[in-house]
């Protein structure tokens, strides 16, 4: 499917038909930004080739790009008052700009400093490209002032946006953009990106690049969601009360793949409890930043569902938490 999605954007390409607004989307972490990046380059690339050429001036500079820290990247403005502002991500190519949430949201005067930028001429490229990732950090107010410029595009500028909460962009800014769904990656994908062997993490990482590595990396994560959701009331007692200790990332993924087992679990019962449980596991990805208590969260699962893991649910999985 990948291979077809690039097959598509070649065509574009070689047409000279590439809309002005692209906006990837799709669950987190199986390769938009990849994707969209690679686009990027080619827009800008010297040799005027996708995928890119790689050896251009344009392309050097979009690889200088990726290697650099946030911080050596951040570029800053003027707000209305006159005070110094976070506005975007700016490297050497002079033609590329990556819009980025500072802290938590894209703030209207970065929207700003982006509308600045499309309309200046293009200094190395035949074309400008603004990068917006995530796209969905955008606040409303954000979202119309970006929506006033893809309006009114300026013919040399591209806008590639990448989101994994497609549901919060406006509709307004979607109907004004070229949406292409990126699918996840298939575990033959996932494990010649990756290296992982594992079927197991292969399985629950659900084609997603960063929840494979996190799993690798972190065998804790796991074997607390298998306690969680089959073992006895004192056991999730304690593990309740640690998660409750998590950094906030960490407690996102072990309720990601609690979903993932609830899920695959019910693909197969059909069960009310199987989906009640599932309903209380997004609502709590829903509110986890708004400061939910976890651990109670926790014991509502186990109320709509008392043993979600069973022989022959998942491949390599045998009844009995371990560790």
């Amino acid at each position: 499917m990948r291979e077809k999605i690039k097959k598509f954007l070649s065509s574009l390409f070689y047409q000279n038909r590439v809309p002005s607004s692209i906006i990837f989307y799709g669950r987190e972490g199986i390769g938009k930004k990849e994707l969209g990046f690679e686009l990027a380059m080619a827009l800008l690339c010297l040799e005027n080739k996708y995928p890119p050429c790689g050896s251009c001036d344009s392309c050097r500079h979009m690889e200088d790009f990726k290697q650099k820290k946030t911080e050596e990247l951040k570029f800053y403005g003027e707000d209305k008052r006159g005070k110094k502002v976070y506005l975007y991500l700016r490297g050497d190519h002079p033609d590329f700009i990556y819009l980025a949430p500072e802290k938590a949201e894209i703030k209207i005067d970065q929207i700003r400093g982006v509308k600045d930028f499309a309309y200046l001429t293009p200094a190395l490229s035949k074309r400008k490209v603004i990068f917006i990732e995530p796209a969905e950090a955008m606040n409303p107010y954000a979202q119309n002032a970006l929506l006033k410029v893809l309006e009114e595009p300026p013919e040399d500028t591209h806008f590639i946006l990448i989101t994994s909460q497609l549901q919060k962009m406006l509709p307004t800014v979607k109907s004004r953009s070229f949406l292409i769904e990126v699918p996840p990656l298939t575990q033959e994908e996932l494990k010649a990106l990756t290296g992982i062997e594992d079927p197991l993490i292969l399985e629950l990482a659900e084609g997603s690049i960063n929840m494979a590595k996190k799993l690798r990396e972190d065998k804790e994560l796991l074997n607390t969601a298998k306690h969680i959701l089959e073992g006895d009331v004192l056991t999730l007692y304690k593990k309740a009360l640690e998660v409750e200790k998590w950094e906030q990332e960490r407690q996102y993924l072990l309720l990601r793949l609690i979903q993932t087992l609830l899920h695959k679990r019910y693909m197969e019962s059909r069960s009310y409890e199987d989906k009640k449980a599932l309903d209380i596991v997004s609502s709590g990805l829903e509110y986890l930043s708004k400061g939910i208590r976890l651990s109670l969260l926790l014991f509502q699962i186990r109320g709509g569902n008392k043993n979600v893991l069973h022989k022959g649910t998942l491949s390599g999985y045998k009844q009995g938490a371990s560790g």
